[in-house]
């Protein structure tokens, strides 16, 4: 596909699962590293349950491991609209493990916060995604190592609600291609 965008994932969007649960059509993926990056966990999340989620920053001699996806033009646009108003895309170079050296989009927070950890629940996703792509057990054992945030008997709670939230929100959209797709083929 020559149209095809590169886009390199660092958090959630490294899990095959949450890729399909959003309903982005991949082309390809692999495992890919970018420099000169660090990975921070500064979005704000839902208070206590879900208090940090995963970004980038600049840092001389460190490195982000993920997956360098790619991605249709309408696969990138679905992406966007998900990814929200928090979040800035950033063009950085990805070496794949495959195609090498490429420039790639990724995202990164418009609002950094201090101070906060991210959950238990997130942290083993990433963990979970990276070994899923053959990230390099290193930075897998790294953020396995990473301090998190639980409570024993809210954080299961939030989990399940985000479950059932993630449903609905991939229904709403699943109807909404529906709708788009009916109105498309009406005359």
């Amino acid at each position: 596909m020559d149209d095809a965008i590169s886009y390199f994932a660092y958090g959630a969007m490294m899990s095959p699962q949450v890729v399909r649960r959003r309903g982005i059509a991949i082309v390809d993926a692999e495992p890919a590293v970018v420099k000169d990056h660090a990975l921070v966990f500064d979005i704000a999340g839902i208070w206590i349950v879900e208090p940090a989620f995963a970004s980038i920053v600049a840092s001389p001699e460190s490195e982000v491991h993920g997956v360098l996806y790619r991605l249709a033009p309408d696969a990138m646009a679905r992406l966007d609209s998900y990814e929200g108003p928090e979040y800035r895309t950033l063009d950085v170079t990805a070496i794949g493990a495959s195609r090498g050296s490429v420039s790639a989009r990724t995202y990164q927070t418009i609002a950094p916060v201090t101070g906060r950890r991210p959950s238990r629940r997130y942290l083993r996703l990433l963990c979970e995604a990276a070994r899923e792509r053959g990230l390099p057990d290193a930075y897998v054992d790294e953020l396995a190592r990473h301090p998190f945030t639980h409570i024993p008997v809210l954080s299961p709670i939030a989990e399940a609600c985000l479950g059932v939230a993630e449903r609905v929100v991939r229904r709403s959209n699943q109807r909404a291609a529906q709708k788009r797709n009916d109105d498309a083929a009406t005359p």
